[in-house]
């Protein structure tokens, strides 16, 4: 386990601070997207959009993507790759994260 320092631990998280959260990244292969829709049904976040007929990340002020990789996991087309995952910079100290994965099904 990690040590946390005097100034970490008398710090109070602000949950919606955008200077304190590094939101999760999904990268999209156009080239394999059918426009299937799966991906934006099955995201509990809500930041994923169909948009021409492809998948794509909302905006950075209106994406509030998890990195939880349900897109990834239901994805017939493999389309869709877990990037970046989502992360609290301020209060909360990461420790271990390990590889990032899709859920299993």
């Amino acid at each position: 386990m990690g040590n946390l320092t005097f100034s970490e631990k008398r710090r109070i998280p602000i949950y919606d601070d955008p200077t304190q959260i590094n939101n999760g990244l999904v990268e999209v292969d156009y080239n394999k997207c059918t426009g299937c829709g799966f991906c934006v049904k099955a995201c509990p976040a809500d930041a994923l959009l169909l948009e021409n007929k492809k998948s794509k990340m909302r905006p950075p002020g209106i994406n509030e993507c998890m990195g939880c990789g349900d897109c990834m996991a239901i994805c017939p087309e493999g389309a869709i790759i877990l990037a970046k995952g989502y992360e609290y910079t301020g209060y909360f100290k990461t420790i271990d994260r390990g590889e990032l994965m899709p859920p299993r099904l």
